[in-house]
């Protein structure tokens, strides 16, 4: 592995050009929308992107238009499932930023993951061989927490970036190579796919980025990845959580003190209208009810939690549909089946917190039985509200910058 040691006066250059291009950069635009992208559909991918770099979105205003958009869109169209992306960004994130990112993120419960810290540590000037001893410490890291996939992105051509676009280029484009060359070599050592991203078509207009860069790289990388991601298994541990988790995720986002939202109730009336049911909500359980968040028509404000369908939702892998209740074991002697309300039809999707703790679900409920065949109709329309639910509940979590 190669050990290159700089001068004095070439680390203060190097220091210098960073506080220029640190005051470049805070004037581009940057994502300010929620930390997640999604394309809604079956057995769904979760990806997360951590790092800085293409990751942060330079250029464009929404992680729709950004990598991560770009990627769920990319994604999809090859694998024919749906995708969730979740990002967790910093503009000047190294290595050693990113493992806590990682870690605090959860990478376990991902399908794939994907780091991005070449172009932040090139511009730092990082030493080569300790800078490759931390990427590779990151990188067992991640493995080991049972994700499914693990890429590392190279540096793209630092030629590509406009704020180097000027005689001290060669020197940084040169130690990117070096260090693109050094996490490579970690990249084989620990079994991670090592992607070297290539120079984006010139922006347009002299923009920093423009979305048909992110959609190039997305496509480039989908491409990449497609051997991999193609009849990847959906993990059902990923899914999973437990009353505690619930509880403590609804906590930290005080959803109890929430009412009226509009933009949830707007969701939920979409549902309602869309799928022509009686009753529509947004629930959320804890340890003891299910409760709705938002709600369109007549139900009970609280239900138990051992009488609860979309605690068998949350428990599902891919939503619910229960066509009539009053033949289903499980629902047919509740007192919502039996009793005046007389439900015989739901309809659920689970609903996650931004830590991934699924707390509730996107569902209606009916009083007339429905067909069997309807099922899949009406699990896509719920599948597409509930993601954008949960994209609405970054509002409330106060670790969302």
């Amino acid at each position: 592995m190669e050990d290159v040691r700089l001068g004095a006066s070439r680390r203060l250059a190097a220091r210098l050009r960073l506080l220029r291009v640190g005051g470049v950069r805070q004037r581009l635009v940057r994502p300010t929308d929620s930390p997640q992208a999604f394309v809604a559909g079956r057995q769904s991918l979760r990806v997360l992107l951590a790092g800085s770099g293409p990751v942060s979105g330079w250029g464009v205003g929404s992680h729709d238009l950004a990598l991560p958009g770009a990627l769920a869109r990319a994604i999809a169209a090859t694998t024919g499932r749906g995708v969730v992306v979740d990002v967790v960004t910093h503009e000047t994130a190294g290595v050693r930023r990113v493992a806590g990112m990682v870690r605090d993120a959860g990478a376990g419960r991902y399908d794939l993951v994907i780091l991005s810290a070449t172009v932040a540590d090139t511009v730092r000037m990082a030493e080569p061989r300790r800078w490759g001893a931390h990427v590779a410490e990151l990188l067992r890291e991640v493995r080991g927490s049972g994700a499914g996939l693990v890429a590392w992105l190279g540096a793209q051509p630092i030629r590509s970036l406009p704020p180097f676009d000027d005689d001290f280029r060669d020197f940084v484009r040169q130690h990117a190579v070096r260090l693109n060359r050094v996490a490579e070599q970690a990249c084989a050592d620990t079994g991670v796919i090592f992607l070297p991203l290539p120079e984006s078509p010139k922006p347009e207009g002299g923009r920093h980025r423009s979305p048909a860069d992110y959609l190039f790289w997305a496509r480039w990388i989908t491409d990449e990845l497609a051997p991999a991601l193609i009849g990847h298994p959906v993990e059902a541990a990923h899914h999973t959580s437990t009353a505690e988790d619930r509880v403590a995720a609804i906590d930290r986002l005080r959803l109890g003190e929430h009412t009226q939202d509009a933009r949830l109730e707007g969701l939920v009336g979409t549902a309602q209208r869309t799928l022509g049911a009686e009753i529509a909500m947004f629930t959320v359980l804890d340890d003891r009810a299910e409760w709705p968040l938002a709600m369109v028509g007549a139900s009970p404000r609280e239900i138990p939690i051992e009488q609860s369908a979309c605690l068998h939702t949350l428990q599902s892998p891919d939503g619910m549909v229960v066509p009539d209740a009053e033949h289903d074991a499980r629902f047919a002697a509740s007192e919502l089946v039996t009793g005046p309300a007389h439900l015989r039809f739901y309809a659920g999707y689970p609903v996650e917190a931004p830590d991934g703790t699924r707390i509730g679900a996107m569902c209606v409920f009916g009083r007339t039985a429905r067909q069997p065949a309807e099922s899949d109709s009406d699990l896509d329309v719920l599948r597409e509200l509930a993601l954008l639910a949960q994209r609405e509940l970054y509002r409330f979590d106060p670790t969302t910058p």
